[in-house]
């Protein structure tokens, strides 16, 4: 049986069309991250921290305690938290709060600001060094750097016990502690890592991995909305102890 030309040709050119966009499928994985005008990655935008109560995260057995670091979680109570207090998180718990955070960048800064406690991080990133003369506080000192795509931040100069803790579930750290961050952005998300290192309480480093998702903005709110607390929080004493009574289970 014969079959007219121009169909031929419309199966041809079906075919060829299908063939064009089976070979020009974009595949996620490789779709390019934002980028500021001066080729760096660009972490501009709003975004969900990932909330981490408890940084064992059910695997406490593989926490890398020193005996000092084992004792003082196993001694916590839950009552004591700083945080209660109104006190700033530190660092690395304020990255790992359950409300949205902003990033601004800048050529010379990555700024962090944060619904939670209402405060922010900046981050130079041009390695300069940490303050020689610097008393300790609630964030410490942190300093940035480019390691190709990434930002490495360094942070020292910690408040020690009974200021912080490293989460809600009462993991404790020493004045010891350094945090070292690596942010890395891709097409829609950052990928967060931090190791902790702290010989007092660690043996050996720490690190954990997180990803930070878009924030769905709510065109009838701010994209931030103001969070309060006020120290000296007169219901603390309300709070329950978490430790048994003295010669009991």
């Amino acid at each position: 049986m014969k079959h007219p030309v121009w169909l031929y040709l419309t199966i041809a050119t079906v075919g060829t069309a299908t063939g064009f966009a089976q070979t020009t499928a974009v595949d996620p994985a490789s779709k390019a991250i934002p980028r500021t005008s001066d080729g760096k990655p660009d972490f501009t935008g709003y975004y969900n921290l990932q909330y981490t109560p408890n940084m064992a995260m059910g695997k406490e057995d593989l926490v890398p305690y020193t005996p000092a670091g084992k004792a003082a979680y196993a001694g916590h109570d839950a009552k004591d938290d700083p945080t209660s207090n109104c006190w700033l998180p530190g660092v690395p718990r304020i990255m790992q709060s359950p409300y949205p955070t902003q990033f601004v960048q800048t050529p010379t800064h990555l700024v962090i600001l944060f619904e939670y406690m209402h405060t922010f991080r900046s981050f130079p990133l041009n390695g300069r060094p940490h303050p020689s003369n610097m008393e300790p506080a609630f964030m410490g000192d942190s300093t940035g750097h480019w390691e190709g795509d990434t930002v490495v931040v360094d942070t020292t100069g910690l408040k020690g016990p009974p200021w912080t803790w490293l989460d809600t579930a009462g993991h404790q750290h020493s004045d010891e502690l350094h945090v070292t961050e690596r942010f890395r952005r891709t097409a829609d998300t950052i990928e967060y890592e931090y190791t902790l290192d702290d010989p007092k309480m660690y043996a050996k480093p720490w690190s954990l991995s997180r990803v930070f998702t878009p924030l769905k903005l709510n065109p009838v709110l701010p994209e931030l909305i103001e969070y309060s607390c006020s120290e000296n929080n007169r219901d603390v004493q309300h709070l329950v102890t978490t430790k048994p009574l003295s010669g009991k289970p």
